[in-house]
């Protein structure tokens, strides 16, 4: 049964409405009592220098470096002191920094055990998380990391679907390869403008909202997603497609009959 939900915010997406997500849930989900809070890792251990240096560490070792491989490595000591300035509110970027989703879920979940157990968290944060694929062997990075606490990325938002095929086609025939950044990425974005979510993007609340519910429907049946393309459930792998999902699509049947059921 579910009935209190709380939304973390590290403050690090300024277009994101933490309040007004609260709001549509209210709204959408019979019975539920959605609340906001700050950064989850400061709610859960305001630090003092010696707790943050060890989950300094700790979330470091989740960094991911080369994504075709899956391996343990210890943490230099620059990348752990960039983490403890992140955790004192020092350093809130860049955004570049995978973090394998799943370990960096254990060290969130580590803090909260014990605690609130009859409610729901649910964590946005501008990380990049990665998670591996054993059919391709190589990690991915992604949108929602379902579980206990569930975490959305914002950067995962703009970076995880793939951008439609034509701006990947443009991109490598200036000669700009990977490179995001300067005058001529700058230039070329907006020749693509509106067709995929950007970093600042002021649709992020709205796209905010959908993973929200799908993090909600994770704990009720064990299913986030939706094979429905026009449902705010749809599991989305090319911007154009969850664009069309969160900002005019609606719950198909089956999820409208999942959220008003009194709980």
């Amino acid at each position: 049964m579910l009935k209190r939900l709380w939304l973390y915010d590290e403050g690090t997406a300024p277009t994101l409405r933490c309040d007004e997500v609260a709001r549509f849930l209210d709204h959408t989900v019979a019975g539920l009592e959605p609340g906001c809070r700050g950064d989850f890792i400061t709610h859960w251990r305001p630090g003092g220098d010696q707790s943050e240096g060890g989950l300094a560490a700790d979330i470091a070792r989740t960094k991911v470096t080369v994504f075709s491989a899956r391996e343990a490595r210890d943490p230099l000591p620059g990348e752990i002191e960039y983490e403890r300035r992140r955790l004192g509110n020092q350093n809130r970027g860049p955004l570049g920094i995978d973090y394998e989703g799943f370990e960096f879920q254990a060290l969130l979940a580590e803090l909260v055990r014990g605690r609130e157990v009859e409610a729901m968290h649910v964590v946005f944060t501008n990380r990049l998380l990665v998670t591996w694929q054993a059919d391709d062997r190589a990690y991915h990075r992604r949108t929602i990391i379902c579980g206990a606490p569930c975490i959305i990325s914002t950067s995962g938002l703009v970076e995880a679907p793939a951008r439609p095929r034509e701006f990947y086609a443009a991109r490598q025939a200036l000669g700009l390869g990977d490179a995001a950044g300067g005058v001529a990425y700058e230039a070329l974005k907006q020749q693509f403008a509106g067709r995929f979510l950007d970093h600042d993007d002021e649709r992020l609340t709205e796209v905010a909202k959908g993973y929200a519910l799908q993090a909600v429907a994770y704990y009720l049946t064990g299913e986030p997603f939706c094979g429905n393309p026009c449902c705010r459930l749809y599991n989305a792998h090319w911007q154009e497609e969850m664009l069309a999902a969160q900002l005019g699509g609606q719950l198909c049947e089956h999820h409208q009959e999942l959220f008003k059921v009194p709980r």
